[in-house]
């Protein structure tokens, strides 16, 4: 019923919002996600040797971090604490095959975009909370294609 609402509610901004602090606890497990799901590029790429398929992973990978520096600044100005990966463990180089490298790359980008895209749809974020969301999904979504293309392509 929500969904069916909210072009409605959303006109002019009008409609009631998640709290300031509600988003925060809302976007801190995304934003460690995103952090996660960069360390697994970062691991999986340092293990794939020269080719077309690692330059076109490494040619994306700035937007990648791009999309984690918009969620922290998001939670920063709603003013939380953003997830900073200082925590986290270097990213260890992946073994195996292209294929399954790529395998590996698929099956977390697609849980984190499932992840982005529940959350936009979930609750009534404030409007650029969710705009970053839906961008973000969207580019998850533009990176699933690419890696189905690099992965179709290893097979052959």
């Amino acid at each position: 019923m929500f969904q069916a609402l909210r072009p409605v509610l959303n006109k002019g901004g009008a409609g009631r919002y998640i709290s300031r602090e509600e988003s925060v606890e809302r976007l801190l497990p995304i934003s460690e996600r995103h952090l996660g799901l960069l360390a697994t590029y970062d691991g999986i790429v340092a293990g794939m040797a020269t080719g077309p398929a690692k330059e076109r992973i490494e040619a994306m990978m700035p937007y990648l971090r791009i999309e984690v520096a918009k969620v922290s600044e998001t939670i920063l100005s709603l003013g939380g604490t953003p997830a900073s990966g200082v925590d986290r463990e270097p990213a260890a180089a992946a073994s195996g095959t292209l294929k399954e490298k790529l395998g590996t790359l698929l099956s977390a980008e697609r849980d984190f975009g499932a992840a982005l895209t529940e959350e936009a749809e979930a609750v009534h974020h404030q409007e650029r909370s969710r705009a970053i969301l839906n961008h973000n999904a969207e580019a998850s979504a533009a990176r699933i294609e690419l890696l189905r293309e690099l992965a179709a392509a290893a097979i052959r």
